[in-house]
């Protein structure tokens, strides 16, 4: 090899080392629930153009766009459960025409529902049955365990959020959270 083979050679390693290196420690720190259809996190921002055709077709307003100041996640949508609820109407997944939502990951993937005991009122004897009662699925994702204590079960949920959307705590005692079909 000659020394100018050597040269690039060493800098393009050098460069591609650094933008790694950039990457992982700019990583973002928060997690957030992406519409349905989607990949996981790393290769959903691959494949988003942050085109926003799925925010304008979804029906419920619950897609929105990340506003952190973070290069990598900054304007890419994600489940604001907060705003709506989903209506798995799936017409984000028909908008998209980057593939960062697809109907083969509609298979693959589902959002569960996941409550956090320590943050829900109901476990702190307050009477609360917000996400008992705005349960498409009553008595079948959530039950009451005694009339009072809210008892999820992950493999009867939908997961339209609609929990999420009800709860009156803040933070939330409920969280959506992203599994494999099958492994609820």
């Amino acid at each position: 090899m000659k020394r100018r083979g050597f040269f690039k050679l060493l800098a393009k390693s050098l460069a591609q080392a650094a933008a790694e290196f950039t990457y992982e420690a700019t990583k973002p720190y928060k997690k957030y629930i992406r519409p349905p259809g989607s990949e996981e996190e790393e290769e959903f921002l691959r494949l988003c153009t942050k085109c926003h055709q799925c925010v304008k077709a979804c029906p419920t307003g619950v897609i929105d766009l990340v506003k952190d100041m973070h290069p990598i996640v900054f304007e890419t949508p994600y489940m604001n459960f907060d705003n709506n609820y989903c209506e798995k109407c799936y017409l984000c997944v028909d908008a998209c025409k980057s593939g960062a939502l697809s109907k083969e990951n509609l298979k693959k993937y589902k959002l569960v529902a996941k409550l956090i005991k320590d943050r829900c009122v109901a476990f702190q004897n307050i009477f609360c049955q917000s996400c008992y009662w705005s349960c498409p699925k009553m008595d079948k994702a959530i039950t009451l365990k005694d009339f009072t204590y809210p008892e999820f079960h992950q493999e009867e949920c939908i997961g339209c959020g609609r929990c999420v959307h009800a709860c009156p705590t803040e933070p939330k005692s409920i969280e959506m959270v992203k599994v494999r079909n099958g492994e609820t």
